[in-house]
């Protein structure tokens, strides 16, 4: 029996600097809703996104590409986007794996 995947994305409240912040596996599956969301924030004009992953406790290819599909659209389109690393390491490893964690615009900081 598979177990569904927990993924949840919040939204910072009407009014404050674009954030969304991400929880649970980001996968082939779940890289679709989190697409999704940001197109959502992305119809009003923004200078700024941040990708809150501090949450994220899994994170595959699938992921990975998407993250880098928004950074490259961010500096095509002219907004900032910003980053931040997943504490847990399966989250995160991928990023180390390919380098994406020191390619993409993570803030410094935290990290597992």
């Amino acid at each position: 029996m598979v177990r569904p995947a927990r993924f949840e994305v919040t939204a910072a409240p009407a009014g404050a600097p674009a954030q969304l912040s991400v929880a649970g596996e980001l996968d082939m599956k779940t890289a679709e809703v989190l697409a999704a969301h940001v197109e959502r924030q992305l119809r009003t004009p923004v200078g700024a996104l941040k990708l809150d992953l501090g949450e994220l406790t899994f994170m595959d290819s699938s992921g990975l590409r998407l993250l880098i599909e928004l950074y490259d659209r961010s500096r095509r389109d002219g907004w900032r986007l910003t980053l931040v690393l997943p504490r847990h390491e399966p989250a995160a490893i991928v990023l180390r794996a390919t380098g994406a964690d020191a390619a993409l615009p993570f803030e410094p900081g935290a990290g597992p």
